[in-house]
């Protein structure tokens, strides 16, 4: 329901107001609805452009600039999926299947284990994405006490 509509609603309501379509009143909420609606849809862009998994691509242009230093490629859901996996990255616990998740953010998918006191991730690239920012990107993701080890499949040892 618009505002306009509530405001419609609320006045006839009350029983004063008999809304026809040709009073003073009615004219006088046109007005109302037409600034209001002019209002209605700059928030309904606002709160789509207040997260990562509902901007739009030139907002999330910004979003991704906190994270990445190069464009990222793809389309519009692969990168909001790529921003919000590198949100969420202080969320959960560190296990093995949260580090998995947040591989993603990297434009990676495979699994992380441990190996020799540190961890190990194997995946292959889901988007073209070098392998230096996928690489500075979980520096910065991946626990910070714990060395680490990207294998992408396919290539040669990482």
């Amino acid at each position: 329901m618009t505002a306009g509509e509530n405001m419609a609603r609320v006045l006839e309501a009350t029983g004063i107001y008999k809304l026809t379509g040709n009073s003073p009143v009615d004219w006088e909420l046109s007005a109302y609805q037409a600034g209001m609606g002019e209002l209605e849809k700059d928030m309904a862009r606002l709160e789509q452009e207040l997260f990562a998994q509902t901007a739009p691509p030139e907002r999330l242009t910004e979003w991704e600039r906190l994270f990445y230093t190069q464009t990222l490629p793809g389309e519009l859901p692969a990168r909001q999926g790529m921003v919000t996996a590198a949100l969420a990255g202080s969320r959960e616990a560190a296990t093995l299947s949260a580090l998995e998740g947040l591989i993603a953010a990297a434009g990676l998918t495979g699994t992380v284990r441990e190996e020799n006191g540190g961890l190990v991730v194997e995946a292959e690239k889901q988007v073209e994405i070098t392998d230096q920012e996928a690489r500075r990107l979980l520096d910065r993701l991946l626990p910070a006490h714990l060395p680490w080890e990207l294998r992408l499949r396919g290539t040669e040892r990482q």
